[in-house]
């Protein structure tokens, strides 16, 4: 199969409930991609990512994404692995993970304005 630039959620089967152990789950289009779903349930409104998941989904043939949701943030991305934003890691009850926030992937709401701004 050949890679794509994304995930075809349309033709998405579930293939994996815990990939490298995780609480994730794991999807497979009908061109090959795979995608690891990080559903998050901090107030915050971001996803924590499993670090023995990702090493799960480098792992494999085809194109790679990641879903990050959470329904306090509104949050619901999808985007490449190697696009997936570089943090510190943490460790927790299930493993290594980072923390992904919804800045993280779009930037903050609003940037602070200095004294030299005209207006």
């Amino acid at each position: 199969m050949r890679d794509h630039h994304t995930f075809d959620a349309a033709t998405a089967r579930h293939f994996n409930r815990r990939p490298g152990g995780s609480r994730h789950h794991a999807y497979e289009d009908g061109h090959g991609n795979v995608c690891l779903w990080c559903q998050g349930r901090s107030p915050r409104g971001g996803a924590a990512v499993s670090l023995s998941a990702l090493a799960w989904l480098r792992e494999r043939d085809g194109g790679k994404f990641v879903r990050l949701t959470n329904p306090h943030g509104k949050l619901d991305e999808v985007l490449p692995l190697d696009e997936l934003p570089e943090k510190e890691p943490r460790e927790g009850s299930g493993g290594a993970y980072i923390f992904i926030d919804p800045e993280d992937l779009r930037g903050p709401d609003f940037v602070p304005v200095g004294d030299d701004v005209p207006f």
